[in-house]
């Protein structure tokens, strides 16, 4: 078993850590940024606690042959994946390559099993109930009976004591092989005891209006539509608007779209090194032009200036000659 657990201050650098995942988080809520990642590797299959204690999109695609399952530790307030809300029994499965959107609140803890998808698969395939397994598989957003869904996470929970080096959950010693296996049998436990009757999930046109949204605003970034503009390209009401976005992020479009832009700035400034762009420059590139009130805002939401924030080239690894 191989574990690991990153500490991070920055959700940007954060997503980073997982390239493959193609991750970006966007925050929404003020604050400095505090998160963590613990990961388990047990053969072919990989395991996932993340902490946030900020509001954050989040959007990602898992690689390509990869299946995930993931459902919540702990939650603080509303969470949505792909606009339908989640509860303490939803599964969410991730299919490899397909984009996907979850809107976090603060102090989310998300839990996460990822294994391969053909070998899943073929698992599956030997099961008598083959047929009924594989077409839940296809749905975003279930629902799982509490009691398979209690065994799979104090099982998990148990490996990430042990990971840590604690005793109150110890395991008994197992290879990767049994644990991998024991995993693989408690999603199949999860899968076959889940509630099949189909339900849709509850928010979806809220989902796409905030997701239609966020689109139109990041696709000119500097010169965003306004409120109006948009309620009138995308056929909808001003209170329709303020009420999807309510709903699924909980807060205003204005606030919300502000906060992408300021997330545009702050990935920008990551990106870049200072002689090759000034925060100015970038600040307007994202539809800011009262920089004095920029600054404030970028200060409100992530608990520093521009100018604190590390450019790409504080980001870049040090070498090991340099590492003293």
């Amino acid at each position: 078993m191989q574990f690991k657990l990153d500490h991070f201050a920055d959700f940007h650098t954060h997503g980073a850590s997982a390239p493959e995942w193609n991750q970006r988080y966007q925050q929404i809520s003020r604050g400095a940024m505090r998160s963590s990642m613990t990961e388990i590797t047990v053969g072919g299959t990989h395991l996932f606690w993340k902490t946030m204690n900020q509001r954050v999109v989040q959007q990602g695609c898992p690689p390509v042959g990869k299946l995930c399952f993931a459902f919540l530790a702990r939650t603080t307030g509303p969470a949505r994946m792909q606009g339908r809300e989640i509860t303490d029994s939803s599964v969410f499965v991730l299919r490899g390559g397909e984009e996907f959107v979850l809107h976090r609140p603060a102090q989310m803890e998300l839990l996460a099993v990822t294994v391969d998808e053909h070998q899943f698969g073929q698992l599956l395939s030997q099961q008598p109930d083959a047929v009924p397994l594989q077409a839940l598989l296809r749905r975003t957003v279930f629902d799982a009976a509490p009691a398979a869904l209690a065994r799979l996470k104090a099982s998990l929970g148990a490996m990430f004591v042990c990971g840590t080096g604690g005793t109150d959950y110890a395991l008994p010693s197992r290879s990767d092989f049994a644990m991998e296996d024991l995993v693989q049998s408690l999603l199949l436990g999860v899968l076959r005891d889940a509630n099949r009757d189909g339900r849709r999930g509850t928010g979806m046109s809220a989902h796409v209006l905030v997701s239609e949204c966020h689109r139109l605003t990041m696709a000119e970034p500097e010169s965003p539509p306004t409120i109006e503009e948009l309620c009138a390209r995308l056929r909808t009401s001003r209170r329709s608007l303020q009420d999807s976005f309510q709903k699924v992020a909980r807060t205003t479009p204005t606030d919300y779209l502000r906060c992408m832009r300021l997330n545009l700035v702050r990935r920008t400034l990551h990106r870049t090194m200072p002689h090759q762009a000034g925060i100015g420059d970038i600040a307007t590139q994202a539809g800011f032009s009262h920089l004095s009130h920029f600054a404030a805002e970028y200060k409100r939401l992530f608990a520093e200036l521009p100018s604190q924030t590390l450019r790409a080239d504080a980001l870049r690894p040090r070498s090991p000659a340099h590492a003293a």
